[in-house]
């Protein structure tokens, strides 16, 4: 009895052994195979702030598809923060780069809800814990890089910047006045006392649209690194990843789960970055051919306090927005309004209101209509600065600019929130 247990038992432990080893070569096979791993999304390093396993490898490839950029520049300032000296990153960009985060669907199952500017200010704070860094959020909701050109000077390279990242393809248009004005905004830049390294970021709307292309077209000739959330966003959704609710609440602005994706790229590309800096670089010369022409290298905001008015109309002096100080508003009649200004390029920054009274206004230059100003944003999330070229010429002159309402127009009101003006 004892030796047929003793048999029945050696069986069994032979059939168990025997099991094992087939599984253990199953699995064996199984490690070998190609598997194909999605992000599935940490929400964080070891606990940190920085977004994690968001974005493959394979996506990293896809936000940076562009080779032989010059990267240069960006060492250099990697160099410069080890050394202790003072660095200064600057940001400047519609909304997104201000910090406005919609509402996705899977928002709140995240650790935390940043955007995508704080995320990269943690990954220089937390790679550099020693170092003297200074941050410069140049972001204004609405805005495009015609405005963009001609505030940067203020707004950030008056506060000589190591580093500049450019966001604007979202809010620009697809024609040859924004493909110059971006052109313009970034040889500003480079042409800059403190030198600074740029880098292009492009966002997308959720159903694809972007100026990526035409500011790439831009990005390349000078030889800038880029990183494009829409490649990235586009691969998410079509492998169903990521739903496009869970990436945005408005199909605009991204969610928090979308600035994390935007954060992880972003920082990926900097650790990647800050780990060639130990080597040697061969550094670039940049080209001093523009793509299309010099236009705005001295733009600026002119405040309505500082240009010469001949006639007031119906306007008077209001404060209608914080961020331009000195503003002109008529919200009856028919403004009339009448000053003068010198330079060879002008333009109009105005306030598109959602109250359903902006009007439409036309602008006269020396008794010519050059171009008209619509108020009117009715149906908008909110109210937005709009900006319209009015006047062009090869040659600085001084010139009388007139505005006054359409006869046609329903709405009455029209705040000018400044003159840009470019010699």
């Amino acid at each position: 009895m004892k030796a047929r247990n003793k048999k029945n038992t050696n069986r069994i432990l032979s059939l168990a052994c025997a099991v094992i080893m087939l599984c253990m070569s199953m699995l064996h096979f199984v490690e070998k195979a190609p598997v194909t791993v999605y992000a599935a999304g940490s929400g964080g390093i070891k606990g940190n702030r920085l977004p994690a396993g968001y974005v493959t490898e394979e996506q990293m490839k896809l936000a940076n598809p562009w080779t032989e950029m010059n990267e240069g520049p960006l060492y250099n300032v990697m160099r410069k923060v080890r050394t202790g000296q003072r660095v200064n990153i600057a940001f400047i960009g519609g909304s997104i780069t201000k910090g406005t985060i919609s509402n996705g669907t899977r928002d709140e199952s995240m650790n935390k809800k940043l955007p995508y500017v704080e995320y990269v200010i943690d990954w220089w704070y937390k790679k550099f814990p020693k170092a003297d860094l200074y941050f410069i959020n140049a972001g204004i909701s609405a805005t495009d890089s015609y405005l963009g050109v001609h505030r940067v000077q203020k707004d950030v390279l008056d506060k000589k910047p190591d580093l500049v990242f450019v966001e604007f393809a979202v809010n620009d248009k697809k024609t040859a006045h924004y493909k110059q004005s971006y052109e313009n905004l970034i040889r500003k830049i480079l042409a800059a006392d403190s030198k600074p390294a740029v880098m292009l970021l492009f966002m997308s709307k959720l159903n694809g649209w972007s100026c990526q292309a035409q500011q790439a077209q831009i990005g390349q000739h000078y030889k800038l690194p880029m990183l494009s959330y829409g490649n990235v966003m586009k691969d998410l959704i079509s492998k169903d990843i990521y739903t496009m609710e869970e990436l945005s609440g408005d199909a605009i602005h991204p969610s928090a789960l979308g600035s994390a994706v935007i954060g992880e790229i972003i920082v990926r590309y900097l650790d990647e970055l800050e780990a060639k800096t130990l080597g040697e670089v061969s550094y670039k010369k940049t080209t001093a051919k523009y793509l299309t022409s010099k236009k705005y290298n001295s733009a600026k905001v002119l405040s309505c306090k500082n240009i010469s008015i001949q006639r007031m109309g119906t306007f008077e002096a209001t404060s209608k927005s914080r961020i331009f100080q000195n503003n002109l508003t008529s919200s009856s009649g028919d403004g009339n309004l009448s000053f003068t200004v010198t330079g060879k390029n002008i333009g109009i920054l105005f306030a598109q209101q959602i109250n359903g009274r902006g009007g439409q206004f036309d602008v006269y230059v020396d008794g010519k209509k050059t171009a008209e100003i619509d108020a009117d944003n009715t149906g908008g999330r909110h109210n937005k600065p709009g900006a319209v070229p009015c006047y062009s010429s090869s040659r600085k002159a001084t010139h009388t600019v007139r505005i006054v309402r359409n006869k046609k127009s329903k709405g009455k009101a029209l705040t000018i929130y400044a003159v840009l003006v470019s010699n």
